[in-house]
């Protein structure tokens, strides 16, 4: 949930409300707000099952508005400060991705735990039993945000997770969830304290977020113990700022790092050509048939029309692809308008609608479970198999036979290849595959045929596939999705990154 190794600098107490209080209302409000009750004690409220913070809780919501007391309360956050955590900021500038910051601390978290359960040491005097541990796994953003489009998810640790896990009582599991000293004996009696109280508790778990981002952020409390749930839980909204610096810029690396790779596996057939430079292309060799395309186009912003020219003649010759990708690394920054001063046209310019570069984070998966039926999804493992495959890739993706499987049947081979394919009515009439490289992969070669889309077969067999990277692993999947699958893709999660531009040049007659 953030660090879990922090000092606190202060004995927090009820001063920590009063000083909080007094620098955003004044002193005059405090003493009106305090007179002829009394005051709440960490130490003693248990004593009276937490009545005297009811009674405060009660009155200050009366005399304030409720965002003011929510950022007031936030700022208590039991006495912490982003100082205290500073480390993390200069962690996260130097990783650079707020995902690897946040899956690096989540792991080293989750080794941390580990080794408290193998060593049978405690955890501030709760032991970690195998049960313990394996709730931790199965709630990970106990251990670090969880990051879901623009905004991170927090998970408040059970105070005791042991009573917690053995309880099947709802009252008593909100108890043993609940850490304040200043209402957790209320969820037993009939006057349980204002869950505005939580933002108390926003505040703590915002303070390591604040702490790397190095700024105040917003944020809201999801689920309380004192309002009924059974576990508490926070929403923080992450900057646009950040996000364009931090996570979009990587998430369209990864998007083009995914087709680069995808276009250079085609050279592992023997029968593709790839050609490396300041532009890459891959096309088939003389007599051979398959795809081709030039992408990473690097351009000099000096020196482009004399690097291009050559280049231009390679086309007219047939030696360079006419048909060239655009991705947002390309260079100069201004590439597409010169590429169409030398007579490259912008088809995408002219598409009904968008093919977007698309990604999916693992916290983002939606996976769909087909109803029971006919339909089989399964991995391709022999070179039979990866014949029917190819069959259906071509007849369904590509019209035309642009893989065989004497050629391809060297993907079998590699480790970080893998493909699938789905069968309904005993007939082979899906198919997906997937690329992984670390920790990221892409997924490739979506096709069904014509006369059984719409009937869940491609849908199916991606969720199957996705699910497997996932359980080994990957913590992001890229895809360029095309406009009609586009929908399908949303559905298991995937997002838009950038638009893909395809230009094209075409050979004077």
């Amino acid at each position: 949930m953030g660090d879990t190794n922090i000092n606190y600098d202060e004995k927090f107490g009820f001063n920590t409300f009063q000083r909080e209080i007094c620098a955003e209302l004044g002193e005059n409000f405090w003493r009106e707000l305090t007179d002829g009750l009394t005051l709440p004690d960490m130490e003693s409220e248990c004593g009276c099952q937490c009545r005297n913070m009811y009674l405060f809780v009660e009155r200050f919501e009366r005399m304030a508005d409720i965002e003011t007391v929510e950022k007031i309360l936030c700022r208590v956050r039991h006495g912490l400060h982003p100082s205290q955590s500073a480390w993390a900021r200069d962690e996260f500038l130097k990783i650079g991705d707020l995902d690897v910051f946040l899956q690096k601390h989540q792991d080293d978290e989750m080794n941390h735990f580990e080794e408290l359960n193998r060593e049978k040491k405690d955890f501030y005097g709760q032991d970690i039993t195998d049960e313990v541990l394996e709730f931790i796994r199965q709630n990970p953003s106990m251990l670090a945000p969880v990051r879901k489009g623009n905004k991170l998810y927090c998970m408040a640790f059970p105070c005791n997770m042991n009573e917690y896990l053995k309880t099947a009582d709802n009252r008593m599991k909100r108890y043993h969830a609940c850490h304040c000293p200043f209402a957790k004996e209320s969820i037993l009696s009939d006057s349980v304290v204002s869950p505005v109280l939580c933002h108390c508790s926003l505040g703590h778990v915002m303070n390591f977020t604040e702490a790397f981002l190095g700024r105040e952020l917003e944020g809201r409390v999801v689920h309380s113990v004192l309002n009924g749930d059974m576990t508490c839980e926070y929403e923080i909204i992450i900057p646009e700022d950040i996000m364009d610096s931090f996570v979009r810029e990587r998430e369209k690396e990864m998007v083009i790092n995914g087709y680069y790779n995808y276009y250079r596996t085609f050279s592992l057939s023997g029968i593709v050509g790839l050609q490396e430079g300041i532009v890459e292309w891959i096309m088939p060799k003389e007599g051979e048939k398959g795809p081709s395309l030039a992408f990473h186009v690097r351009l000099h912003e000096k020196s482009w029309e004399e690097e291009l020219e050559p280049i231009i003649e390679g086309i007219r010759s047939g030696t360079v692809p006419q048909r060239w990708l655009i991705t947002p690394d390309a260079t100069p920054w201004n590439i597409i308008p010169l590429l169409e001063s030398k007579g490259f046209r912008n088809l995408s310019s002219q598409a009904e609608g968008p093919e977007p570069g698309m990604l999916l984070h693992k916290n983002d998966f939606q996976p769909y479970f087909p109803a029971e039926g006919d339909m089989i999804c399964r991995r391709v493992h022999t070179k039979e198999d990866f014949r029917i495959w190819v069959d259906v890739v071509n007849t369904a993706l590509h019209g035309w036979e642009m893989i065989d499987a004497e050629h391809y049947a060297v993907w079998l081979e590699k480790e970080n290849l893998r493909f699938y394919l789905c069968e309904m009515d005993g007939k082979p009439v899906s198919t997906a595959s997937t690329i992984r490289t670390g920790d990221t992969a892409s997924l490739e070669f979506v096709s069904t045929l014509q006369e059984y889309r719409r009937r869940k077969a491609a849908i199916s067999l991606c969720s199957q596939a996705l699910g497997a990277l996932f359980e080994n692993g990957v913590r992001a999947v890229t895809l360029s999705g095309s406009e009609e699958a586009v929908e399908l893709y949303r559905k298991l999660g995937f997002h838009d990154c950038f638009h893909n531009i395809i230009m094209q040049y075409d050979i004077p007659v």
